[in-house]
């Protein structure tokens, strides 16, 4: 009896609580001027929020939300020709990925631009291809009336699709003039990562981890895309917001793949990785220790927080960190560990009482 009671009075609170984060979501969002929360759609996210608390399986009717429609980009490489075949198979593969979308997240997905772009034929790796060339994508989206880019490599290359983490870049492979299904699922799952959603383990996600092969959608991926469908796919309009980066990252720790990584610590370790190239150590310090607080397991953050350290001499943090950066994961920065090294050797000789850690003591 006691524990019904209690049980109820728990379920209560929570209630309440949803209602007033509701009210501190809208406040936060009008006071900031944060447009991927919408007023019109507050009964949506009440619902979402109450859902997330419910922990049910319940989805949220989309009819309240108002229809978006996403205008992409399309880029294709120098010597590839759009053909009749390449332009039916595309319109093929948007009217599936929109149908998809829209009875899921009432968002339609529409080419407004076609361009080529210099891909560099010399990488045969789709990851390092997307990360030499998207910053100077990104760019381009920037200059143009669309809002996100969709690149296709129409040649032999390790790798089917990659995103960004609440980026406005995707990039996939098709040699086959995307004349399969699958192609659909590809490019679905890739829009999904812009708007901050991970790979689950749920065999029917589009966001599967590895090999989805269905439109269809899980409960977290629902959710997170429910959440961030009005996201404007820049990440300063979101990355000072705690109220919705905790959302986020709550979501995320409820469901998500083995050692996938938490999407706020992504989008915390790509800023503080663009203040460490444009030397301003001390804010991408801040903000790396902030994605270590969400996910403290990611070699890549711990890497590039040493070397924000090394830049400001402050070298046993930068030792610790590298050690770290290595022990999860992270591949070995040669060079960088010998600079540090160096670094060591040349203040002992200043100051013999200096300990250089890459030196064991018996």
């Amino acid at each position: 009896m006691k524990e019904n009671m209690l049980s109820k009075i728990k379920n209560k609170v929570k209630y309440i609580m949803s209602y007033l984060y509701i009210i501190i979501i809208i406040f936060i969002s009008t006071f900031l001027n944060v447009d991927f929360v919408n007023s019109n759609e507050d009964l949506c996210i009440l619902e979402e929020i109450e859902t997330e608390y419910r922990s049910s399986n319940s989805e949220t009717n989309v009819s309240c939300f108002e229809k978006r429609i996403i205008k992409v980009l399309l880029l294709y490489d120098y010597g590839m020709v759009l053909d009749k075949e390449w332009e039916d198979n595309i319109r093929t593969r948007f009217e599936e990925i929109n149908k998809f979308y829209s009875s899921s997240f009432k968002i339609e997905w529409q080419i407004v631009s076609k361009q080529q772009f210099r891909f560099d034929k010399n990488i045969d790796n789709l990851s390092e291809l997307f990360s030499l060339h998207k910053e100077d994508i990104s760019k381009i989206v920037n200059n143009s009336k669309a809002e996100v880019s969709l690149s296709i490599i129409q040649r032999d290359i390790k790798g089917v699709g990659i995103a960004a983490t609440f980026s406005n870049v995707v990039m996939v492979a098709d040699s086959q003039k995307f004349n399969s299904y699958i192609s659909s699922v590809v490019v679905a799952h890739e829009f999904g990562h812009l708007f901050g959603a991970w790979h689950t383990q749920r065999k029917n996600d589009f966001m599967l981890f590895s090999g989805a092969k269905q439109l269809r959608t899980s409960n977290e991926s629902n959710n997170i895309l429910k959440l961030m469908r009005n996201y404007n796919f820049d990440p300063e309009t979101i990355i000072n917001n705690d109220v919705i980066l905790n959302r986020i990252s709550r979501l995320y720790n409820r469901h998500h793949a083995k050692r996938e990584i938490d999407p706020v610590a992504r989008l915390l370790t790509d800023a503080g990785t663009k203040l460490y190239i444009d030397k301003d150590y001390k804010e991408a310090i801040k903000l790396l220790i902030k994605s270590n607080k969400y996910y403290g397991k990611w070699g890549e953050t711990r890497m590039i927080l040493s070397k924000n350290y090394y830049e400001l001499d402050l070298l046993q943090d930068s030792f610790t960190e590298y050690t770290r950066a290595v022990f999860f994961g992270s591949k070995p920065d040669k060079q960088y560990e010998n600079k540090l090294k160096k670094k060591f050797i040349d203040l002992q000789k200043i100051d013999p009482s200096i300990n250089n850690p890459f030196i064991l003591k018996n």
